[in-house]
Parts: structure tokens; sequence; C-alpha cells
């Protein structure tokens, strides 16, 4: 220990300078017990505190929500969080402040950046790592005094958290000494009480952060099932757009058929009529030959003659006309729906 005279002037509400505290470090545990600090962490006005390997709360595997209390000659160099999990974790520095020391806690960018949202106090009060001795009232450092801290994996990736790593950023100020009384902690057994750890519950830990990780699980097989959902309902109207062409053209053919039939029936008809007529007429004729045959002239009856074949030969030559433009409707509708049906199916 060091004498009051050893001692550095106190300066009531200033920062302590890395001189200043590096010099507190070394000569007197009014801060940090002997041999829990490095001099290697210390950085600008400040220290970075890092990770130790036990007074640990994890858990058992990555992603898994039971948790297992880390004590003891128990230890864990290194651990894994998966996205959502929670830890609770513990420095290796050993805590000893004196009444009029007080310190700030920051957190690490670098953590921030990968993902690890840590979760603390804003502040050591004075007197923290400190207890009475009953026998003689001095207050002395605590045998092992941590600072904990509770971190969360809120980031996409899984994160390896290592001893050693620096965890925390600490600001160290002069204070008017305050009462002497002891700072009240939590203590390690009542956080892994919170943490259900070694209960081997399905809810330990921050649920919170893991329940966030399974709703969005759950909204991304929600999603990827009204996906699939609507590539079904595609794919069915799309069969019943395919089945409702087929449909159609099948009805077209068969009113086409019918169309064809009904033109063929009325040039049957025509042809029919023209030829009931064409005998008529002919009957008609020869019996009118026969009547004037024996008072006209051979011309006259020659001119009469011609006549009635002409009339036979228009009839005739009008029929087979109405045919073949019949015919050639039909043949244009049919190859016009044919056109149309691969044009369709191009499309």
């Amino acid at each position: 220990m060091v004498s009051e005279n050893d001692r550095r002037e106190l300066r009531p509400g200033c920062l302590l300078s890395q001189q200043d505290l590096l010099k507190e470090l070394e000569t007197s545990e009014r801060i940090f017990r002997a041999g829990s600090w490095s001099g290697e962490k210390l950085l600008g006005a400040g220290y970075s505190v890092r990770l130790g390997d036990d007074l640990l709360v994890i858990p058992d595997r990555p992603g898994d929500s039971r948790y297992t209390a880390i004590r003891g000659d128990n230890v864990v160099p290194e651990f894994t969080l998966a996205p959502g999990d929670t830890a609770l974790i513990s420095t290796i520095e050993k805590f000893s402040f004196d009444f009029d020391i007080t310190a700030t806690i920051g957190d690490k960018f670098g953590l921030a950046a990968r993902g690890l949202l840590v979760l603390h106090g804003s502040a050591v009060h004075p007197g923290y790592g400190r207890e009475r001795d009953e026998e003689s009232g001095i207050w002395t450092p605590k045998r092992d005094e941590r600072l904990y801290f509770i971190v969360a994996n809120v980031g996409p990736d899984s994160i390896t958290m290592r001893k050693g790593d620096t965890i925390a950023y600490l600001q160290f100020f002069d204070v008017e000494r305050v009462q002497e009384k002891p700072v009240v902690n939590l203590g390690f057994d009542h956080l892994s009480r919170l943490f259900r750890a070694d209960h081997h519950a399905e809810d330990g830990g921050l649920s919170y952060f893991r329940n966030v990780k399974d709703l969005r699980s759950e909204v991304e097989s929600e999603r990827r099932r009204i996906d699939e959902r609507i590539s079904e309902t595609e794919r069915k109207v799309e069969n019943n757009h395919t089945e409702m062409e087929r449909r159609i053209t099948d009805t077209q053919t068969a009113v086409d058929r019918l169309s064809n039939t009904s033109n063929m029936i009325v040039v049957f008809g025509v042809f029919l009529i023209a030829a009931t007529l064409l005998g008529v007429v002919l009957v008609m004729l020869g019996e009118l030959i026969d009547e004037l045959s024996a008072g006209m002239a051979v011309w006259k009856l020659a001119v009469i003659g011609g006549l009635g074949v002409l009339y036979a030969l228009a009839t005739v030559t009008g029929v087979w006309l109405v045919a073949r433009a019949a015919n050639k409707a039909v043949l244009g509708r049919t190859s016009g729906d044919g056109a149309g049906g691969r044009s369709g199916a191009g499309q």
C-alpha cells in the first residue's frame, strides 16, 4: 500500500491523464487489484477493460436457449454467439475503487460494428470493490470484484469472443471523498439466476433478442410459403387460360363445321331447284316443239332448241359458280382459323 505522503495530489472533478492513471496502477490498488490490469490497455486518457474466461453465463451451444454458468476452476477461453444470442460476461480486471475515484463506461465502436450490443451501467461508483474489515474497521479491496456486462448479438452473423478481447472503455475522475459505505452490487450469482443458468430452461438469457430472431425466421418462412402459393396460383391461371383458349378453338371449329355444312346444304338446294326447273323447262320445250313442228320452219325450231340448250348451260354454269364460291369461302375460313391458331400458339 502507498502512504498518504506518496499519493499524488487529488484534483476533484478532473479526468485522470494517462500518466496519472499509470502511476495509480503501478503504485496502489486504488483502482484495480495488482496483477489484474495490463499497461497495453492504457489508451489516451482511459483504459480498455478485457473479457475474462470465467464468471460467464453463455449458451450451451450457439443458438441454444439453455445457458451454463462458468465459475470456479471451470474456464472458457472463447465462445460463439449466434444471431439473437445473449451472454453475461465479466472483466479480467478486479476492481478496488477507493472512495475518491469514479469512472464512466463507454462502448467500443468495433464491437458495435460487428453487431454486438453491450449493455452496462453508465459509471463505476467510488468504493466499488471495497469491503470493511470488521476487526480493524478499515476498508480494504475485495478479493475478486469484477465488472459485469450483458452482450447480445444483434447482427446477421455469428460472433466469437475470446479471453482478452476489449469490451468497454473506462475514463477515471478524481472526486471529493464520499461517505464510506458498501456499494450495492447484484453479483454474479444473482445475474446468473436472471439468465436461468444451469436450469436447462427453454427461455434463458434475454429472450427478446432470440424472439426477434425467431420471428424473423417465421416471417421469412411465411414469405416463402406465400411466394410458393402465388407461383402455384399463377401456374393454375396459366393452365386455365390455355384450357380456355383450347375450348374456344374447339368451339370455333365446331361452329365453322356447322357453317360449312349449312353452306353445302344451301348449294345442294340451289342445285336441286335448278335441276328441277331445268327438267321442267326441257319437258315444256319438247312438248312445244312437238306441237309446233308441223307448221313451223326448221330454222325456227333450231332457234328454239338452241335457246333451250343455252338455258340448260346457263343453269348448270350458275350452279357450278355458286358451288365454287361456297367452297372458296369454306377453304378461306378454315385456312384463316389455322393461321390464327398457329399465331396464338406462337404467342
